[in-house]
């Protein structure tokens, strides 16, 4: 989303740079080209993904310093699971093992002594996840439940569900894990970060200034900004909900990737039973390797006091 503000706003012009803002199909495309993309905003998980998969990445900015992620347990079970310590034999709905909300779900497990593989994943199927969760919730065939907004809001709603763990905002992932969780980021290749350090740099001047108005703004007005490009079709009331559910993990001026923060989301995933997908057995290889967490981040571009335009 906020790559389409700064588009909108100008921001880009500003620092006389040429983007193309892709979609996940256009990306699969080019990809099956073989072309890649310079520069990306994504989950920091996915540079350590890229050390595997083919698809090195650093991180310039931190754009989103929680997961904005809840972990909720069923009212039934609520009694016998105090902690992720009582996963052990439930049945958890957590999306994709590979996904952020499973391996912050294994990660919980894992820290709290459990083996992996311990609990058991259901209602991955993205298609009528709320409905057969929902569902799952009245039948007692669900136990605990890891989402992202929408989908916590509307869990919360049924009266199903109580809180577990809550990381939603920077302090309570801090409180939690010790350290931020680098979610959502702006990546680039080794090689644009090597050839082109001052498009990366006016990248991250663009990316900086899209933040600071974000952030001084209201939902609606974002939304009504991006009507017409990212959030063409979509219900307004709908999207400036879900644009002020995700207000909570804007970094707000912290930028950086700590040591501390990027060895956490490696150990995390080390600790992720990956499923048998493709995807799933492809990342799954950052359990074999040994992972200079250094290597996956640059910090110099966002302690660079750069002129920004006004």
């Amino acid at each position: 989303m906020l790559a389409y503000v700064a588009q909108q706003l100008g921001y880009f012009n500003d620092e006389n740079l040429a983007v193309t803002l892709l979609n996940k199909q256009e990306i699969k495309d080019l990809e099956a080209g073989g072309g890649r993309l310079d520069a990306q905003v994504n989950w920091f998980q996915h540079a350590v993904f890229g050390v595997v998969n083919g698809k090195p990445q650093v991180a310039v900015m931190v754009l989103h310093d929680a997961p904005g992620i809840t972990v909720m347990v069923s009212e039934a079970s609520k009694g016998e699971i105090r902690s992720a310590a009582d996963f052990a034999g439930r049945r958890i709905a957590e999306g994709a093992s590979h996904s952020a909300k499973g391996i912050v779900t294994s990660y919980l497990a894992s820290r709290a002594g459990l083996p992996s593989g311990s609990y058991t994943p259901v209602m991955a199927a993205v298609d009528g996840r709320r409905e057969a969760v929902t569902q799952g919730l009245q039948e007692g065939t669900v136990d605990v439940l890891t989402f992202m907004e929408p989908m916590t809001t509307y869990m919360k709603e049924t009266g199903l569900v109580s809180t577990l763990y809550d990381l939603a905002t920077r302090e309570s992932t801090v409180a939690e894990f010790g350290a931020v969780w680098p979610a959502e980021s702006l990546l680039v290749t080794p090689e644009f970060l090597k050839d082109h350090p001052d498009i990366v740099q006016r990248l991250v001047n663009a990316m900086r200034r899209t933040l600071e108005y974000v952030r001084s703004r209201t939902p609606e007005r974002i939304a009504e900004l991006l009507s017409s490009t990212y959030l063409a079709g979509k219900e307004t009331a709908d999207a400036v909900q879900a644009i002020a559910k995700r207000w909570p993990t804007l970094s707000q001026g912290d930028y950086t990737v700590s040591p501390g923060s990027a060895q956490l989301v490696i150990d995390a995933i080390k600790s992720a039973p990956f499923d048998d997908t493709l995807s799933g057995q492809i990342r799954a290889k950052v359990k074999t390797v040994d992972i200079d967490a250094s290597t996956l981040y640059a910090n110099a571009f966002v302690e660079e006091q750069s002129p920004v335009a006004s």
